[in-house]
């Protein structure tokens, strides 16, 4: 599945707009983002026999009748239906004799079915969307393993809308038409497709299951100035007496059929060369600058990938296309589809990039495309190694600190976000009720840390070594989970059944209690470990009781390994001259767990100075911003976080330490409450003041955020040089900060901004940001004369929202306009649209906006996720008018 930016999640981070509450520096957030015979068969684990716990289904793997070994699709488009018109030949071969066959072909007219000489052939179509519903009679028998070739006319008619399948959560199924819209009327036209799962079904007939491979040719019309991209190489481009041209694409690798795709648009490729292959990044013609600065070390990365798995980069090209309301991105085989809003010009590129979702995408090219999951039970093949090379791919770029904190860090806390949610199933498994479902966090950050722990076990060298063995043994090949164990046990002449059996195939993780002691006699330090995790006996998935593994535990920074036997209680000894000072159990934070390690607060103020592990230093800090409730300890451990904040060397320390702070000082404020006024006194003011010229200018937001907080004008010199920082993210908290203290100056500051250009209109939506934070009604005008501005983007115009609802009260003009743009936002399921059109509501407080609700609750009724979060935003507006 793309790497999907998640909904809820997307929802959760803006939901709290322009409402006082913190960003926690420390998170990391979801992406977002965002769904034959069996070969080595292996006997999954039973599950547990539990009278109130259930298995969903069982998917076993689809067998197939045909072997399908090329697609060529002809095709045109009708702009104003919405259709795709043309033909489809499909060669195939079948396992037995036969003169009958069935392809996948969904919502869509039939004309005719053809040999591919012209000869009619009898078809019942049964529509639908389901598996064989078009059953094509041959005109002969024809021989297990002969080649025919059947040649369908057809009309797609399924047509994505905004409140079907674009709706939340979904990429849509087939094609997408992108055309102006009622709150975007500037919307660029552009045709893209989405194949996976088994979508592709909707825009042209073949075998829409992930195991078994073909090639493809994909020949397209389009009116000029449109280009079409598609897979593998571009043979021809054809001018037609029309006006129209045709574009040939031929691809002659094998492939799972969910990973062809084709993009419609105006665009101009930034071309690039990566050892010898050639690279296209397709963006608006108006934005190759900014193009260029995003992809820049895209051909790095592809060189890199190449480097680790021993495998160059195998297809005739690659390429980006950048387009409208995409959810993410997709690995379409040579030809990746992403969103539109992860080109940034250089001056957001100092704040945030696209590096981990560009090289997620790039990372499927061999994981997914070159070797694909024969069933979405095995999804985890794809999804997994492709969060995991990102991962590496940001060690390589960023550095190994940021790998464990932003990656390995960030990956654990959403796989043990979703189990303490009580989402729990095992990364492998056969039993599921849906299987775009499949594409969680087991999927996704679940697998890509049970690879980091399969790369510590083997070392750099074997683990590299198997990812070769594993990609060239299954070449263009669908495969299992065990084609990769077989794979790595005959690289490392090592078993391990008990490891895949631990980690994939049984659910869970270890919880551990740790205590330590010295024994001065002996000069032997006694660390004892336990696994205190229960088996959760509601849920019928196989479990692992206790775990294996090799450990590495640190001893005043110095690194022993030990192997943990799978029991509830394991005791190691350790000759050590003195009492460390220092103890980590699981050093850098390899193992996916939950732990308790007992220490007093001198212990863990030293780890957070000292600890040469960056998760360590991070741990010991979560224990100590628990440990400050205790006001005895809390001024030495403000000093020291302080000390953290601004001397830590890696930046997302400095950062956390600041957030923690901001934590002791003013807790964020409960629901529909404001924050209240609060004093940074003494040492912790002139650091948080210092920390405003930290390098790094997430850390200077921050320190910016938390001085606005305090309400207090005197930091309002502070705020006005940041507004022309070369950061966005300064200049967005130095707006939000100067509407918090209601410095007499900031109105017209900020207005100022909303008439400032930049990219995407960044430094006008921190203009209006922080004039809705003023709340000056003189600002009324600005934020109603930009709402309605037709020829802004609705990013800006729905931003401008906020500003109307907070100095639009008992102005006639005012709530008509924020709840049309609210509909015309829900209408386009265009999420930052709906939840700034839902706080500029709550903002105005008018009775009237109880429909706005009752709207989405009605739009996501089949959603539970999404309703929790309309919920929120309804409390939140039911608190407001009482007020």
């Amino acid at each position: 599945m793309p790497l999907l930016i998640n909904v809820f999640n997307y929802l959760e981070k803006y939901m709290y707009l322009n409402q006082p509450i913190r960003r926690l520096a420390s998170s990391v957030l979801a992406g977002v983002i965002l769904f034959s015979s069996i070969v080595h068969a292996r006997p999954m684990p039973h599950p547990f026999e539990l009278e109130d716990a259930k298995l969903p289904p069982v998917n076993w793997i689809r067998s197939r009748t045909i072997d399908v070994k090329h697609v060529l699709i002809d095709t045109r488009f009708n702009w104003e239906k919405q259709q795709a018109l043309g033909t489809t030949a499909v060669t195939l071969a079948q396992f037995n004799d036969t003169d009958k066959i069935t392809l996948d072909a969904a919502a869509m007219t039939i004309n005719s079915v053809t040999t591919v000489d012209g000869k009619p052939l009898k078809f019942n179509y049964k529509g639908g969307d389901g598996n064989d519903n078009l059953e094509i009679i041959l005109d002969r028998v024809y021989r297990g393993g002969e080649d025919v070739t059947v040649k369908i006319d057809y009309a797609t008619n399924y047509v994505n809308s905004a409140d079907g399948d674009t709706a939340i959560g979904s990429f849509g199924r087939g094609l997408r038409f992108i055309k102006p819209a009622a709150d975007e009327p500037g919307k660029p036209r552009q045709i893209w497709s989405q194949g996976e799962s088994e979508f592709n079904r909707y825009w042209f007939p073949s075998y829409d299951s992930p195991n078994d491979f073909r090639t493809s040719e994909l020949r397209a019309t389009v009116e000029k100035p449109f280009f079409v991209v598609s897979n593998g190489k571009l043979i021809s481009t054809k001018e037609n007496s029309d006006g129209t041209r045709t574009f040939d694409w031929k691809m002659d690798q094998p492939y799972s059929n969910y990973l062809t795709s084709i993009v419609v648009s105006d665009t101009k490729p930034v071309e690039q060369d990566a050892e010898g292959t050639p690279v296209y990044n397709y963006g608006y013609p108006s934005e190759t600058k900014e193009v260029a600065a995003t992809v820049k070390n895209l051909p790095a990365t592809i060189k890199f990938f190449g480097e680790i798995t021993g495998l160059k980069y195998p297809y005739p090209k690659y390429s980006q296309a950048f387009v409208e309301d995409f959810g993410g991105g997709m690995e379409n085989i040579s030809a990746t589809t992403q969103i539109e809003e992860m080109i940034h010009d250089e001056r957001e590129l100092i704040d945030n990039d696209s590096e981990s979702l560009q090289s997620h995408e790039l990372a499927h090219q061999w994981f997914g495309d070159y070797v694909t999951c024969r069933d979405w039970g095995q999804i985890w093949l794809n999804e997994s190694f492709a969060t995991y090379m990102q991962a590496m791919w940001t060690e390589k770029l960023k550095g190994h600190e940021e790998f464990l904190y932003a990656d390995i860090r960030g990956n654990h806390d959403q796989v043990l976000g979703s189990w303490n949610g009580g989402d729990r199933r095992p990364i492998v498994t056969k039993y599921y009720a849906n299987k775009d479902a499949m594409f969680d966090n087991y999927a996704y950050p679940g697998g890509g840390s049970v690879l980091h722990m399969l790369r510590k076990h083997l070392g750099d060298k074997l683990f590299y070594k198997s990812l070769n063995n594993y990609l060239t043994t299954n070449a263009h090949q669908p495969v299992s989970t065990e084609d990769l164990r077989i794979a790595v046990e005959e690289t490392s002449g090592q078993s391990m059944d008990w490891f895949f059996d631990e980690w994939l195939y049984r659910m869970g993780h270890p919880v551990f209690d740790v205590t330590q002691s010295y024994d001065e006699a002996k000069k032997q330090l006694t660390l004892n470990v336990k696994q205190t995790q229960k088996l959760d006996v509601t849920n019928a998935y196989p479990q692992t009781e206790f775990f294996q593994s090799f450990v590495d535990v640190e001893i005043d920074n110095k690194i022993e390994r030990v192997w943990m036997e799978p029991k509830a209680e394991n005791v190691f000894t350790f000759s050590v001259a003195s009492k460390p000072k220092l103890v980590s159990w699981d050093y850098e934070s390899t193992l996916l767990k939950e732990m308790k390690f007992a220490k007093s607060v001198d212990e863990l103020l030293y780890q957070m100075a000292n600890d040469k592990d960056v998760l360590g230093r991070r741990w010991a800090m979560s224990e100590l911003e628990e440990r400050a409730a205790n006001a005895a300890d809390r001024p030495r451990i403000t000093t020291a976080l302080l000390t953290s904040a601004e001397k830590d060397p890696f930046w997302r320390i400095r950062r956390a330490a600041l957030s923690v702070i901001a934590n002791l000082y003013s807790p964020d404020p409960g629901l529909g409450e404001q924050r209240a006024a609060f004093k940074l006194e003494g040492a912790v003011e002139q650091g948080v003041i210092r920390l405003t010229k930290d390098p790094k200018s997430l850390v200077r937001g921050d320190a910016i955020e938390l001085l606005g907080e305090t309400q207090d004008k005197k930091y309002a010199d502070l705020f006005y040089p940041a507004l022309n920082d070369q950061s966005y993210e300064v200049i967005d908290q130095a707006s939000l900060a100067l509407g918090r203290v209601k410095d007499p100056r900031a109105l017209d500051a900020l207005t100022k901004l909303t008439a400032t250009k930049s990219w995407k209109g960044r430094i006008m939506i921190a203009g209006l940001n922080g004039l809705a934070e003023l709340g000056d009604k003189r600002s009324f005008d600005t934020g109603y004369n930009i709402a309605t501005d037709a020829t802004l983007s609705r990013a800006i115009r729905s931003n401008a929202l906020a500003v109307v609802g907070t100095t639009g009260k008992g102005d006639p003009r005012a709530y008509p306009l924020i709840f049309e743009q609210f509909k015309k936002a829900t209408d386009a399921s265009n999420f930052q649209g709906m939840i700034n059109g839902m706080n500029a509501i709550i903002k105005i407080a008018d009775p009237r906006g109880q429909e706005a609700f009752d709207i989405l609750k009605a739009k996501f009724k089949d959603q539970p996720g999404a309703l929790n979060i309309v919920g929120s935003f309804e409390e939140r507006f039911k608190a407001a008018i009482k007020k």
